[in-house]
């Protein structure tokens, strides 16, 4: 919408492999019945979210705060839902 002709292009949709990869290693692991992988999760989501907060503080890197911030909430929820030990039809 406020793109400029001499703008660089964007690859946003990139950002969107590491958020797969980590929910995807969430459901894996709690396939495998390894109940360590949630802390990790709940690091790794809380981590991006703070990364998300301090990203949105400039114009500048606002849209990788945008991104980390995704990534960490929907890490987080999928996180919560495979700690309350819900069968996978449930989750899905």
């Amino acid at each position: 919408m406020f793109k400029r002709k001499n703008d660089p292009e964007e690859h946003n949709y990139l950002y969107g492999i590491p958020a797969v990869t980590s929910v995807g290693c969430l459901l894996g692991a709690n396939m495998l019945g390894l109940s360590s992988v949630y802390t990790m999760g709940y690091l790794a989501s809380s981590l991006c979210c703070i990364g998300g907060i301090s990203g949105l503080a400039s114009q500048s890197t606002a849209r990788v705060g945008n991104a980390l911030g995704i990534m960490g909430v929907s890490s987080g929820v999928v996180t919560a839902l495979l700690a309350m030990n819900f069968p996978f039809p449930v989750l899905v």
